[in-house]
């Protein structure tokens, strides 16, 4: 692209950005995309990518969990329109192209569907897949680790001077790890390189599709970076010119069938969850018990059950992470108070922009105010192979007084008051 036309996308973004039709979060991040430089992003302020989420518990050794740009449409300028998705079936030299997609989410019940579509696919030598990533983006990699390990998500960031305002004592500047983030380039496969889409949330407008040739004859295993705990795929290679034991329609009806099982999941989870659990204690106060997110399969519940609670004015509240590897927050404002950004994009003299963790959202951060009187933030709440996030298992708060006080998950969530990942409690 050359800087004619990186201008008129970028007007356009902002034009867009100014009559209310993007947030400033998306403008942020095809900003940065497209290389700009530190005058085009500030003429709309610090800002970040669309959301994102971390199981990051250790600095070095930081996984992540998922963030995404859920519910709201990414916008397409008008000069770079969605890359076309390559023709699936026979080419003419006898090859294939063949469709898995990736993740997806059930949008009525807000259950995210970490999977592929299906899970497992028989291909030939000589064969091309077509990994279709969801629209609107979610937080998702197509990695192939040829027998290595997955990179860390979340790493310290080396040429940082000094930790970011509102990290622990001891605790580095924190980054979303570039291998990890952005794509590594190769477009075919044997089974001896890493080979990794990069995240489907900073690709832009008009990025080629992600389609992968796989040459020699194995079965091979890949998965997605933030979520590898349970998000993983395989792929047969037979010789080329085998039987093959299914077409793209049967394929996709597998997956539709897969996609349905899951769905059925996390309605189950959310049956389980739909009512906060009430434990009377002696002081005449109640200490109730609601769910962040519900789901420890592949179907994962973005949302807190029940959404709306009411209690009196003394109760506690107790928030429970129930998808453990899925972090989630519990995030109040201060009246009047912007809602604090999740990742913070710096663009680079040269190569991809620097995506920067916001530690105010990683963090617990104002546990001892009075809410409305302050930020109060669970930090990421949840557990990574038996090991806490910084917010723990669960995050408890008070409500002294009465009023109704609206909340949201920084992850999963576009603000307190929606659309996605919000709560109510109102107190009497």
């Amino acid at each position: 692209m050359d800087s004619n036309q990186q201008e008129i996308i970028s007007a356009q973004i902002l034009r867009r950005y100014r009559s209310g039709q993007m947030s400033r979060r998306e403008a942020m991040r095809l900003l940065a995309g497209l290389s700009l430089g530190v005058a085009g992003l500030g003429a709309i302020g610090a800002g970040a990518l669309a959301t994102r989420a971390s199981t990051a518990v250790a600095p070095g050794d930081l996984g992540h969990g998922r963030h995404r740009g859920l519910y709201a449409p990414l916008p397409h300028a008008q000069a770079t329109p969605t890359a076309t998705p390559p023709p699936l079936g026979e080419r003419t030299d006898g090859t294939r192209v063949w469709r898995v997609r990736v993740a997806g989410m059930d949008e009525e019940n807000q259950i995210d569907l970490q999977s592929f579509f299906p899970r497992k696919i028989t291909i030939n030598a000589g064969d091309a897949i077509f990994f279709e990533f969801p629209t609107p983006p979610g937080f998702h990699t197509v990695t192939f680790l040829a027998g290595g390990e997955a990179p860390p998500l979340i790493i310290p960031d080396a040429s940082a001077a000094t930790p970011a305002a509102g990290s622990p004592p001891g605790t580095p500047r924190l980054i979303i790890n570039p291998e990890a983030a952005f794509p590594s380039g190769q477009t075919s496969y044997d089974g001896t390189a890493f080979v990794n889409s990069g995240l489907d949330v900073v690709r832009l407008p008009g990025d080629p599709s992600f389609v992968l040739t796989f040459t020699e004859p194995g079965t091979y295993e890949y998965q997605c970076i933030p979520h590898g705990a349970v998000m993983k795929g395989t792929v047969v290679v037979q010789e080329a010119g085998s039987l093959l034991p299914e077409d793209q329609a049967t394929v996709d009806a597998r997956g539709g069938e897969e996609r349905a099982a899951l769905i059925q999941e996390g309605q189950a989870a959310i049956a389980e969850y739909a009512e906060a659990n009430a434990t009377a204690r002696a002081n005449d106060t109640t200490l109730w018990e609601v769910s962040a997110g519900a789901g420890v399969g592949q179907a994962r519940v973005m949302r807190f059950l029940p959404e709306a609670l009411e209690i009196k004015a003394g109760d506690t509240v107790r928030w429970v992470n129930r998808s453990i590897s899925e972090p989630h927050t519990v995030t109040f404002l201060a009246d009047g108070m912007e809602q604090p950004e999740d990742i913070f994009i710096e663009p680079q003299p040269e190569g991809p922009p620097k995506i920067v963790q916001n530690p105010q959202t990683l963090f617990p951060q104002g546990s001892t105010l009075p809410i409305g009187e302050g930020y109060v933030n669970s930090g990421f709440l949840g557990e990574l192979n038996g090991q806490p996030l910084p917010g723990g298992p669960a995050f408890e708060v008070t409500f002294d007084a009465t009023g109704e006080y609206r909340y949201y998950c920084v992850l999963h969530a576009s603000g307190p008051e929606g659309p996605g990942m919000v709560g109510k409690i109102t107190v009497s």
